[in-house]
């Protein structure tokens, strides 16, 4: 989660000028907020800033807000993303977010307070599956030492292990593997790396 001196990044894609600047205004005293007219220009400010929470609308010329989100979803997984759209795109957005391309829809128009709830949400997962991003770089950082280890036991780095010794060594090490394996998996299908 961002300290309270940071303000979470947030990039805002709508080919409407005065939404991207009542939007703006609206969330700039808790959000660093990037804007962009377009899909295309949103793309490339995501190529050189960091940004947690990406907002588009839907309708937009030459590249729709579900078109960018899946660029952003494959080029970008870490950016949580949310869409806002008026009742006639709503199957598409549906599509989109059973695809795991989109967080959450807003519905045009939308209320202030159910937007900042909202992407207090989608703040709070982002941290979350930053976080779990983190335990599993610890836990594969501590496989591989543990690994390590083992097999300089086994290879008797430490002195010589009776055949009791070995035999449970390489049956630690063989569970060891078998549980990060299946962190991975349910960590996977928790956060639906399809929505990654």
């Amino acid at each position: 989660m961002p300290s309270t001196t940071a303000k979470r990044p947030i990039l805002i894609v709508d080919d409407e000028p005065e939404m991207l600047h009542s939007l703006k205004n609206l969330l700039r005293h808790d959000y660093q907020v990037f804007t962009a007219l377009s899909g295309a220009e949103g793309l490339r400010i995501l190529e050189t800033e960091i940004i947690h929470l990406v907002m588009t609308d839907q309708r937009m010329p030459e590249m729709s807000g579900v078109e960018m989100l899946k660029h952003v979803r494959s080029e970008h997984p870490a950016a949580i993303r949310l869409i806002f759209t008026g009742y006639a795109d709503v199957k598409s957005v549906i599509a989109a977010i059973n695809q795991g391309n989109v967080f959450r829809f807003l519905s045009k128009p939308w209320e202030p307070e159910e937007l900042l709830t909202v992407l207090r949400v989608a703040g709070e997962h982002h941290d979350h599956l930053a976080q779990r991003h983190t335990l599993m770089m610890e836990m594969a950082r501590y496989d591989q030492e543990c690994n390590q280890f083992c097999d300089e036991m086994l290879a008797g780095k430490f002195g010589t292990l009776t055949n009791e010794g070995a035999e449970k060594t390489e049956r630690l090490l063989g569970k060891s593997r078998e549980l990060l394996g299946k962190l991975d998996r349910s960590l996977a299908a928790a956060t639906g790396r399809s929505m990654q």
